[in-house]
């Protein structure tokens, strides 16, 4: 074995890359140039831009270095950029191995050892990620590159690798990365839809937020979407308009973007808001000159990783994928959604949404193609996970659970007041929200509605959800309370699905919320008069 003091032979990767590199510029396979001349490479992307800088790497044997820079360059001209930084995450972890360094430094191929060390250093759910490290072990052995034995290479490719490990988080239902339950996304839902009255959130967040839960996408796509990739259509029916967007395909091998498309049909109420967004963008159109695509989801400034003139320049206000978890993110934040589950504010990503999306449509009776369809899966592997799922599990909720539950659901969006008269709009007796006693016979009212146009949800029902709705201290809200708990506990008895069990569930949680208010006020009242 060589001294190690020969490593003063092999000076840091930079100085020698030259040396390496006959070629300084390579083309990848959607056709854009990538400088290779130095220890840096910069890989310009639509959603996903990277660099790999070869001054991180320690490898102490010029052949090795050699095969690892041609392999790189043959990913770039052939895969994607995702499959670049997979196979560059994994490698960096055989770089490291003793065996691996030994070997290099000695001269001598690599031996399974080395491959063995870098194994280790993956847990279960990440084997699936050698597949990138075996490929380059083979390609470089198939190259004719030295220190790369072909029988290493045999007993590597006896090793079962595996696929990832599907559905984790959605199986375990896991509070924090898991789908959200029916009342942390009604309450969600309820929230965004105030979020358009109080201006608490940017159009782009409350369309970014939407468009994560009405179509369960992941963030490459909602990176890509341009405004002309929305269409609002005369339909001849009474829906009148109908408003639809094709989302770009993620992950389809295409070498280059929005190549192809799905087209979705959204609700009314997000199709306004994409209207209202367009409309914003183009009053700013001014920050964006004719060489730049026109992306929904809009940066107020260009991006510095890519060049107006490029091949990438019309992706210059489009997000990054990496931007659009945070923006998300941010948005739900901003909102100040608590969960039930954990009392804590609602942890979201683009991710938990999709998840979200998909345990729903599997409640609502979709089929395996049917679900593969809808998260554009080209195939029915990946969505096993959510037919595994007890979704027919109804979750235990009586009076006090809903009153602990209530402060903490977030369901209650309106505003408390003392009697009617000092409601707005409580002059207008037609503006009462009444509360139907089966018993009795009689109508009992509960509070005021603010809103000066009609709605056309069902009330009580719905109010209690809406910010708008200003109950009254001294109405019989504990009575609407034990109706709909009666209720929810009558469809369970007749044994009902379980989605139509809890139909009801944020609004209880929200009325149990007004009586723990009321209760808090009268409380803090009498303390001072004491």
């Amino acid at each position: 074995m060589a001294d190690p003091n020969q490593m003063s032979l092999f000076p840091d990767i930079p100085a020698r890359m030259d040396k390496f590199l006959d070629e300084k510029v390579i083309i990848n396979r959607a056709g854009r140039p990538i400088d290779v001349s130095g220890a840096v490479w910069k890989i310009s992307d639509p959603t996903q831009p990277v660099k790999l800088d070869w001054g991180e790497i320690k490898i102490p044997s010029e052949t090795v270095l050699t095969a690892t820079i041609a392999y790189m360059k043959h990913l770039l001209r052939n895969f994607s950029v995702g499959s670049a930084i997979n196979a560059w995450y994994v490698l960096k972890r055989l770089w490291v191995s003793p065996a691996f360094q030994s070997a290099c430094m000695a001269g001598e191929e690599i031996p399974y050892r080395a491959i063995s060390e870098a194994i280790e250093k993956f847990e279960a759910h990440q084997r699936y990620r050698l597949f990138w490290l075996r490929h380059w072990f083979n390609w470089c052995c198939d190259q004719g590159f030295e220190s790369f034995s072909a029988e290493v290479a045999f007993q590597f490719n006896e090793v079962v690798i595996g696929g990832g490990s599907k559905g984790q988080a959605v199986q375990s239902a896991d509070p924090e990365e898991g789908p959200l339950v029916d009342t942390e996304i009604v309450a969600l839902n309820n929230a965004l839809r105030a979020a358009r009255m109080t201006g608490v959130l940017s159009l782009k967040e409350q369309v970014g937020l939407w468009l994560c839960i009405a179509l369960g996408c992941n963030s490459g796509p909602l990176a890509l979407l341009r405004e002309d990739d929305f269409e609002r259509i005369s339909a001849a029916d009474a829906e009148g308009v109908v408003f639809q967007i094709r989302v770009p395909r993620h992950k389809k091998g295409d070498p280059v973007e929005r190549t192809q498309f799905r087209v979705r049909k959204l609700t009314a109420e997000i199709g306004r808001l994409v209207d209202l967004l367009i409309a914003e963008n183009r009053e700013n159109s001014s920050q964006i000159d004719g060489r730049c695509g026109r992306p929904l989801l809009r940066r107020e400034f260009p991006r510095i990783d890519i060049d107006g003139d490029g091949t990438l320049g019309e992706y210059r206000y489009h997000h990054r994928t990496a931007e659009i978890t945070p923006l998300v993110g941010a948005a739900v934040a901003k909102l100040n959604v608590l969960s039930p589950r954990t009392g804590q504010p609602l942890k979201v990503t683009a991710r938990r949404l999709r998840y979200t999306f998909a345990t729903r449509l599997v409640r609502e009776g979709a089929s395996p193609r049917v679900l593969a369809d809808a998260l554009d899966h080209t195939d029915l592997q990946h969505i096993r996970v959510y037919f595994d799922l007890k979704s027919d599990i109804v979750e235990k909720l009586d009076a006090a659970m809903a009153l602990e539950l209530g402060p903490v659901s977030q369901a209650f969006l309106g505003h408390i007041v003392r009697s009617e008269s000092e409601a707005e709009r409580g002059h207008r007796k037609s503006s009462r929200i009444y509360h139907a006693d089966k018993q009795s016979r009689t109508l009992e009212p509960l509070g005021t509605c603010g809103s000066f146009s009609f709605c056309g949800l069902a009330a009580p029902i719905a109010c209690y959800t809406c910010v708008k709705f200003q109950p009254w201290m001294d109405a019989p809200h504990d009575k609407a309370l034990k109706a709909l708990l009666q209720e929810r506990q009558r469809r369970l008895d007749d044994g009902q699905d379980g989605k139509m069990i809890a139909l009801f569930d944020n609004t209880i949680l929200a009325i149990a919320d007004v009586v723990r208010r009321i209760e808090f006020i009268r409380q803090s009242e009498a303390a001072n008069a004491s």
